[in-house]
């Protein structure tokens, strides 16, 4: 029965409202689309009462909504009478989740997983993140290094940290990590966790440029996404030597070494057993992925009318392309295209391609 249950359908409902435009005698073109998905009947995890051996099942009684707007533009630059053709073309698109439906399970929102932090605005405990009914997928959340604890006597006023495991002096030290204490209560647990952002972008988009002067050609494209999140988890293994066993991050170069350092990166301390300095979860690594790819650059050319009459062929064009040229990012790990946790993930290789294309 509980095999039979786990079915793996959905439906979905989309609302869209556009607009298109033609303007400066067609030579723009703007195009606007509003919409509005909802999905329903999507997997998603019911517990179980105790008596039938099992924790939970899987079944389709998710609904979430999605929402967003799309703009397009398209740009002949020059008139048609002229030698030199510029064409540029712009897209963007945001979107918004909100979770509509979760299985009742008797708690508040209906609520599967998250965390029970101080929430700043309302002054209380509340539970954040994980899924709930009104809320959003993909939240993060951190202990927020406020600095690092210059000397022993700066550090002697420091929180209790109960973070820290296999110790039993909690005491802090110069060159520890100084972290937030949310709740003011002279302690540091898990519920002093802060919004440190989003897997999901909240911006996507991209543009591309097309130049053309008699039979040469000229394309570049570029692509980007804004506002998602990135655990950078491996310059933090880089970095703190949290398995013992890796190479070292140039950050190390700026941690603290003695009484009276000022910085944000905390005293060396490979394999941190007791976890004062970070293999906690850190949000100063927490990046965000913003960037700008140049995703191709295409040059081609077209041999002339003459000489393909004299070849007896109707056309033939010579192509050179690059992919994956460059990313514009703050991120320091090696693909910013994907939010969530980075563990190693492989860079987007770069690609160079020639080719020809004859037609007879």
């Amino acid at each position: 029965i509980l095999a039979n249950s786990e079915l793996k359908w959905e439906q979905s409902k989309t609302y869209d409202a556009g607009l298109d435009l033609g303007l400066l005698n067609n030579r723009l073109t703007f195009l606007f689309d509003y919409y509005r998905r909802v999905t329903d009947n999507l997997l998603t995890s019911l517990a179980l009462p105790q008596s039938t051996g099992f924790a939970s099942t899987l079944t389709n009684l998710g609904s979430l909504e999605n929402k967003g707007f799309e703009i397009e533009v398209n740009l002949r630059v020059l008139p048609n009478n002229s030698a030199f053709q510029w064409n540029l073309s712009f897209n963007a698109s945001k979107v918004k989740n909100k979770i509509l439906k979760l299985p009742y399970n008797g708690v508040e929102n209906n609520r599967i997983g998250g965390m029970y932090l101080w929430n700043a605005k309302k002054k209380t405990y509340t539970w954040q993140g994980g899924l709930q009914e009104g809320g959003k997928m993909g939240d993060l959340y951190a202990y927020k290094e406020v600095g690092v604890y210059s000397t022993d006597e700066e550090a002697a006023s420091a929180p209790t940290d109960m973070i820290m495991t296999g110790v039993t002096d909690r005491t802090k030290f110069g060159g520890d990590v100084n972290w937030l204490d949310a709740d003011g209560n002279d302690s540091i647990d898990d519920r002093d966790r802060v919004y440190v952002g989003n897997t999901y972008p909240t911006w996507t988009g991209g543009f591309s440029n097309t130049f053309s002067y008699k039979n040469l050609q000229l394309y570049v494209r570029m692509d980007y996404e804004t506002g998602h999140t990135i655990y950078n988890d491996l310059l933090v293994e880089a970095t703190y030597q949290t398995h013992g066993n890796n190479g070292i991050s140039t950050l190390e170069l700026k941690s603290w070494q003695k009484p009276g350092d000022k910085t944000d990166i905390p005293q060396y301390l490979w394999f941190d057993r007791n976890r004062r300095s970070i293999s906690r979860g850190n949000s100063m690594f927490y990046e965000k992925g913003d960037y700008l790819a140049i995703r191709e650059v295409t040059l081609s050319y077209s041999l002339p009318a003459k000489l393909l009459k004299r070849l007896k062929l109707s056309n033939i064009r010579f192509n050179a392309t690059a992919n994956n040229l460059y990313y514009f990012t703050k991120y320091r790990g090696l693909n910013p295209e994907n939010g969530d946790q980075d563990n190693g993930r492989y860079p987007v290789p770069r690609i160079f391609s020639f080719g020809a294309n004859v037609g007879f």
